[in-house]
């Protein structure tokens, strides 16, 4: 079982499919019986604590971000306390499509790098200065970490760059981890000046 914390309130396990046969869930019509996914869940919350100190005695939803052969994959994001949503209009607030002020993409060569950043310092849109962008290398492909970005100033962002590079799903707390900082923060203007 492995964990991966995505953001404040959200986790990513990664339980491989052998785990699963161990613990007998696979094995005939045991993966109908509720009390043994339950014990899964409970492990999954005991892990959260362990390793975030996160106590997760409170609203969880659970999606299944993918399944195959290998592992499952599922998103664990904490729900919020009751009181605060008590206020009407952040209520509503709930219904509107929520925008990642965060976005990772990723490119096979530094070509496609240069391509887009000097693209969208020259789109009239958007002042590149107000763009936080990072460039990464991690396991032989290129990375541009773009936060903090204005939320009318997303699609616009996301639109460009899915022309030249590849929307990532990997986290940008990985990649903070993980990955080779070339260039933070100010990659638009680093690489303005040299290409």
């Amino acid at each position: 079982m492995r964990l991966e914390r995505i953001s404040d309130n959200k986790i990513k396990f990664s339980i491989s499919v052998e785990e699963l046969e161990q613990k007998g869930l696979f094995e005939q019509e045991q993966w109908k019986d509720s009390l043994m996914w339950h014990d899964l869940f409970e492990d999954m919350l005991d892990e959260i604590q362990g390793k975030f100190g996160i106590d997760a005695q409170m609203e969880i939803t659970v999606e299944i971000e993918s399944f195959d052969e290998q592992e499952i994959c599922m998103i664990l994001t904490l729900e919020l306390d009751d009181e605060d949503y008590s206020d009407v209009e952040s209520s509503i607030e709930l219904f509107h499509p929520i925008i990642d002020k965060d976005l990772l993409f990723y490119f096979n060569d530094l070509e496609g790098i240069i391509d887009v950043l000097n693209r969208l310092n020259h789109t009239d849109k958007f002042k590149p200065a107000s763009l936080e962008v990072s460039f990464f290398h991690y396991e032989d492909k290129y990375y541009l970490l773009f936060e903090n970005i204005p939320g009318n100033q997303h699609y616009l962002v996301k639109s460009i760059v899915l022309e030249y590079g590849t929307l990532s799903n990997q986290t940008k707390y990985m990649m903070l981890e993980y990955g080779h900082a070339i260039i933070l923060k100010n990659a638009m203007q680093k690489m303005k000046q040299y290409f």
